[in-house]
């Protein structure tokens, strides 16, 4: 949460709430939340910030749909923590994305409807040992009746055709990254 509150600051927003252990934060941007609940955490923990983030809103009860804004840059055990962590979201069943600047990650529901501008990329990566599609509408490489298992790199790089993209999973778990040209 240590950068984040620094865009947050940045963006002119105001947070609901701090949580995490403030190690990389100057101490001095916090008394400018003064106002704000603020929930620290030890230095010396298990949890990411980020998972204590998300730990906190799934225990309130308060949210059916979370978005994680992350640029997805530097430190890639931080990313895939992250993508971890959504993964967390999707098995309690809940709405759950990353979103950057280009790119909205989550993962797929058993049908899927999802609205993008034209010529977006989709990327699919099984989560499971294997992902069956049953079929796909309004992409350039169909998935009808495509099985990919988990480590094939198979699912990249599919194009959007058309603003409104449907995909029917048989089985599996499936990340999607949209990427935004």
């Amino acid at each position: 949460m240590d950068q984040g509150l620094q865009k947050i600051r940045a963006l002119g927003l105001k947070p609901s709430f701090i949580i995490g252990d403030f190690d990389s934060l100057d101490e001095s941007l916090l008394l400018e939340y003064q106002s704000t609940p603020i929930i620290r955490h030890k230095t010396e923990k298990n949890e990411t910030d980020t998972e204590l983030a998300l730990q906190f809103c799934v225990e309130s009860g308060k949210y059916d749909k979370i978005l994680i804004c992350n640029d997805m840059q530097g430190r890639f055990d931080h990313a895939l923590a992250i993508a971890q962590n959504l993964y967390w979201l999707h098995g309690l069943g809940m709405r759950a994305a990353i979103e950057c600047a280009d790119q909205r990650i989550f993962f797929l529901d058993k049908h899927s409807v999802l609205y993008v501008p034209q010529n977006t990329l989709l990327s699919l990566i099984p989560w499971s040992d294997y992902v069956f599609f049953e079929y796909s509408l309004g992409l350039a490489y169909p998935l009808d009746l495509l099985k990919i298992s988990k480590h094939q790199s198979r699912g990249i790089s599919n194009v959007c055709l058309e603003s409104e993209i449907e995909i029917s999973l048989e089985s599996g778990t499936v990340l999607a990254i949209l990427t935004y040209q």
